[in-house]
Order: structure tokens, then C-alpha cells, then sequence
């Protein structure tokens, strides 16, 4: 037991040392320091097996520190409550040529005569469940405003779509009005429709014969004759050959 006597009060101080050296531990001191609880209890806050709880109880009993007793509780069977019955102080003295580790006592706490706590167990929690839902709260209120206002960026950028598609579709009205009054041909204004869209997504305003004929699926002697014919026609289209006899078209 620590402080039982002067001789052995060393060696109790290196183990309750050694015991308050896990988080773990401390946290069951931390505990058992507001209220009385059962291991499951303890198990079920910390989130710990509960023979793990149980075995450090043990300790603590052993340390003269906290006591065991069976009490009904509020929910009907006998549980084996822990409580704290001793309160201490630990001083520790560290130095040049001084190390020195003290133990004093600061009063007992009774545990036989203290009245169980089990409501502020429930308490505790009704404590901490307020806590979670006013977190909720004002998270919900964040994210609510958050979502709100990128809703309405959504609702302004595709305002601004709709309004470029339209001006696009505008355009290209335009432009297939013109088309049809200078190529009378069906087959030759899709062609030249097909290499205006095409070369509107390259970088470098061209594209080639192959990619064409791919489309087309047409001969590449007689798509590129036809596209000849369109050059002349439009006075739009330049056809260039590169080193490797690829011929490219751009408007």
C-alpha cells in the first residue's frame, strides 16, 4: 500500500510511478476522480477491452488507491463499482546530484460513505451528447451557408453557359447561312462544316487529310480532290503538304 510505512514507501512510489506512465491509466484516475463507475463503464468511454479496464483496476487496488465495492444500480443488477479512497500528491526533485521522488498524502476520500454517482454517469454523457449536437449545429449552419453559395456560383456559371451556347449557336446560324449561299452541295458543306469544327479544338488550327478521310470514311484521293474544290469554291481553305506528305487543311 503506498504510504503504509517509511521503509516500503520508495518502492510504492516507483510503482505508482510506473503505473502513471500509461496514458491509458491515467485516464481511469482521470475518471474515477469525478465520479464512481463499473469497468464496463470505464470500458465503454474509453473505448477498451474491458479486461484490459479490469486489469488496472487491479493494480490500483493493489496500490492502495482505489477500492472496490458491489452497489445495485439504477437499471437493476449488482455491479462492482471502483472508487478513489486515497488522495496524494507526487513531488518530484530533479537536479544536479539531486533526484529525489516524494509521496504525500493530501486526505482521505471516503469511499464506503459516498453516495453513488450513477445519474452523473448519464449526466456525462447528456453533457457530451450537448456538446456533439451544438458541434452538429453550427457544422450544419456552415456547410448549409458553404453548399448555399456554391449552388449559387452553379446557378451563375450556368446562366453563363447557356448564354455562351446560345451566342455559339448564334454564330454558327450565321455561319451555315453564309455556307449555304456559296457551297450548294450537301456532301461538300458538311465537309467544310467538319473541318471548321475540328480545327476549332486545335491548338494549331489544322488538321490533317488522314483524320478526315477517317471521318469521312472516304478514299483520300477523292476527299482530298473534293476539298480542292471547296478551297476554290470558299477562298477560305489553305491545303499545305508536310515532309512526310501528310497535307493538312485550315480555315
Amino acid at each position: 500500500m503506498l504510504g503504509t510505512n517509511n521503509e516500503n514507501e520508495e518502492t510504492d512510489v516507483f510503482e505508482l510511478l510506473d503505473f502513471l506512465s500509461n496514458n491509458t491509466r491515467r485516464r481511469i484516475l482521470e475518471l474515477l476522480s469525478a465520479e464512481d463507475l463499473y469497468s464496463f463503464q470505464i470500458s465503454r468511454m474509453m473505448d477498451i477491452s474491458p479486461r484490459i479496464i479490469a486489469k488496472y483496476l487491479e493494480e490500483l487496488v493493489n496500490l492502495g488507491i482505489v477500492s472496490i465495492e458491489e452497489r445495485k444500480s439504477d437499471k437493476g443488477p449488482f455491479r462492482k463499482y471502483a472508487s478513489l479512497n486515497k488522495a496524494f500528491s507526487l513531488i518530484i526533485d530533479v537536479g544536479q546530484n539531486t533526484f529525489n521522488v516524494k509521496y504525500f498524502p493530501t486526505g482521505e476520500v471516503i469511499g464506503s460513505e459516498k453516495t453513488p454517482q450513477i445519474e452523473s454517469t448519464e449526466a456525462v454523457e447528456e453533457k457530451r451528447n450537448e456538446q456533439l449536437r451544438n458541434k452538429l449545429k453550427r457544422e450544419s449552419t456552415d456547410i448549409r451557408d458553404l453548399i448555399k453559395t456554391k449552388i449559387g456560383e452553379l446557378k451563375d456559371l450556368n446562366q453563363q453557359r447557356q448564354e455562351c451556347v446560345e451566342e455559339i449557336n448564334e454564330i454558327f446560324y450565321r455561319f451555315n447561312n453564309i455556307i449555304e449561299k456559296i457551297v450548294h452541295n450537301y456532301n461538300d458543306r458538311e465537309i467544310y462544316r467538319r473541318i471548321f469544327k475540328i480545327i476549332i479544338n486545335k491548338p494549331d488550327n489544322k488538321v490533317s487529310l488522314s483524320e478526315l478521310a477517317s471521318w469521312s470514311r472516304m478514299w483520300r484521293g477523292d476527299l482530298h480532290g473534293r476539298i480542292e474544290v471547296l478551297a476554290n469554291q470558299t477562298g477560305c481553305i489553305t491545303i499545305q503538304k508536310d515532309r512526310r506528305g501528310e497535307i493538312w487543311y485550315s480555315i
